[in-house]
């Protein structure tokens, strides 16, 4: 079975069943061995064994601790599940670049779960400005500040005193 990972995929949740021998710790060597010669950040790969899964079901967890809502197809495919469960978050893979993994023959990809965000817009923009056309008021110059003015005064009296010497030195000649 082939996992297809997508270039920048971000917010999924990929649900890999193991039916090989039991895993008692997440390691490199482990993931190597349930899910094929790749590189994972194994700080956002969960190994949920089924003993586990006794006193919180898989959906429980997956509702409450990765935040991700289920259909009740989703949580009745993922109860039924009897092997080791590994959930991979789409952080894990590094998000670069696409991938394609070839799984293991001991292990069956079970689903993907997205976030679905909706950015509901409150009220409808009805301005000028929110259709591309800025025809209000054009701003006026802003006045110039203390400083600056100062500033301005001693450039030009730099400028006189430069002009000054450079006459003297010139009739002096």
């Amino acid at each position: 079975m082939m996992l297809n990972i997508p270039a920048n995929d971000h917010g999924a949740l990929y649900v890999l069943e193991y039916t090989g021998p039991a895993q008692e710790v997440l390691s490199d060597q482990t993931i190597l061995q349930m899910v094929g010669p790749v590189v994972l950040n194994i700080d956002f790969v969960d190994l949920i064994a089924p003993e586990q899964r006794v006193q919180v079901t898989l959906p429980d967890l997956i509702r409450q601790g990765y935040d991700l809502p289920l259909t009740d197809e989703q949580a009745s495919i993922l109860r039924a599940l009897d092997g080791q469960v590994l959930l991979v978050m789409s952080r894990a893979f590094g998000g670069q670049q696409a991938q394609d993994i070839d799984l293991p023959p001991t292990t069956r990809l079970v689903m993907v779960l997205r976030d679905q965000s909706v950015i509901n817009a409150t009220d409808k923009l009805v301005s000028d400005g929110a259709a591309g056309n800025i025809n209000g008021p054009q701003a006026a110059k802003p006045k110039k500040s203390e400083a600056r003015m100062s500033g301005m005064v001693a450039t030009i009296a730099l400028l006189v005193m430069f002009a000054l010497v450079g006459l003297m030195v010139w009739v002096g000649r």
